[in-house]
């Protein structure tokens, strides 16, 4: 590891650590219930920056396959949650089985390889050209297009664009 990623990870350590503090004091010199419940929210949003910190390090330290691995459940989950707050058709469920468990894990692949001209136009092209491909061949055509463009962005806003991370890490470096 670089000294300039040792000192950003020891000073966002030493940042975290200092705020644990202050909020720990500030929680033993409340008084009021407004006051606790306000500190209270400070000293859990410290500790989700704890965990985020956590993962981000190791990331850093674990190397670019675990990086991408991690990148990849991210994408699941949040596809899974963008979904989940959609509408979706019963006629939706095979296309999406496939978006899940086909398309996403293929498209991680292409970023674990470094293939990065089939990356930038797998989802965009292929998976967009598949997916009302798919969608046809079910048979239901009620609401087509706009279930079709919701599998559409939830793979591009979800995957496609959030794995652009884990490729821009994977790019060789030139000096």
């Amino acid at each position: 590891m670089d000294p300039e990623t040792k000192r950003l990870l020891g000073l966002v350590g030493g940042i975290l650590v200092i705020a644990s503090i202050i909020g720990f004091i500030l929680s033993r010199r409340a008084r009021s219930d407004a006051a606790k419940a306000t500190i209270a929210n400070l000293n859990a949003r410290i500790r989700s920056w704890w965990v985020m910190a956590a993962i981000f390090s190791a990331t850093i330290l674990l190397g670019p396959t675990f990086t991408t691995v991690l990148f990849a459940l991210l994408s699941f989950l949040a596809m899974r949650e963008f979904i989940t707050l959609t509408r979706t058709d019963r006629a939706d469920h095979e296309v999406l089985f496939r978006a899940f468990f086909i398309i996403l894990p293929l498209h991680y692949l292409l970023v674990g390889i470094g293939w990065y001209g089939m990356f930038t136009i797998f989802i965009p092209v292929y998976a967009f050209a598949f997916i009302p491909f798919r969608r046809v061949l079910t048979g239901e055509t009620k609401n087509f297009l706009a279930n079709t463009s919701r599998i559409q962005w939830a793979l591009l806003i979800c995957v496609y664009a959030v794995s652009h991370m884990p490729m821009i890490l994977a790019l060789p470096l030139r000096d």
